[in-house]
């Protein structure tokens, strides 16, 4: 359930409680979606979090979440907080196998940030790698499970993913890639 966080006659103590139960966020994002003052947020999280209604983890973002929701769902959604995994498991969820320099022109970010997406992918055993000499090309193992943890945490992009077009590169891409 996406809870309408623009609702006018709901107030900044339920707006909170209620985004965090439906899905996981992060603080700040939490401020910006909610309108409310960060000194309120925080007040209102420290009254949840010591009646454990919410439950928070800190890493390099302060995330809240649903104590209903498992540990994998929540390594997701930390996963996705950095833009250039999200762009790589959003086009591979889209796409059969991509090389590595369709992955970088598609979803313009840099060949460095794209190589280490797919090593820390391919570590936590999301995608797989297929070896064709002299490249290899990259696949989500399971898609119907990326899909259900996109679905629990990030669900407006699992509500509008049929509207998500994958640009195909640029022929200006590939012309620089072989001058």
């Amino acid at each position: 359930m996406i809870v309408n966080l623009n609702d006018t006659h709901m107030s900044c103590k339920e707006k909170i409680l209620s985004s965090i139960l439906s899905k996981p966020t992060t603080f700040m994002k939490l401020v910006s979606e909610s309108n409310c003052a960060s000194e309120t947020v925080e007040k209102y999280l420290s009254i949840y979090l010591d009646n454990e209604q919410i439950c928070q983890k800190k890493s390099k973002f302060r995330i809240l979440y649903s104590p209903e929701l498992c540990e994998p769902y929540l390594d997701f959604f930390e996963l996705l907080l950095n833009p250039t995994i999200k762009s790589v498991i959003l086009i591979l969820l889209k796409s059969e196998s991509l090389s590595q320099i369709e992955l970088v022109a598609i979803s313009d970010k840099s060949n460095p940030s794209v190589s280490r997406a797919l090593k820390l992918l391919l570590d936590k055993k999301m995608i797989r790698r297929n070896y064709h000499a002299p490249y290899s090309t990259y696949e989500i193992i399971d898609k119907h499970k990326i899909f259900d943890y996109l679905k629990k945490t990030i669900p407006t992009i699992a509500e509008h993913f049929d509207q998500f077009d994958l640009c195909y590169p640029k022929p200006t891409i590939f012309i620089n890639v072989h001058t």
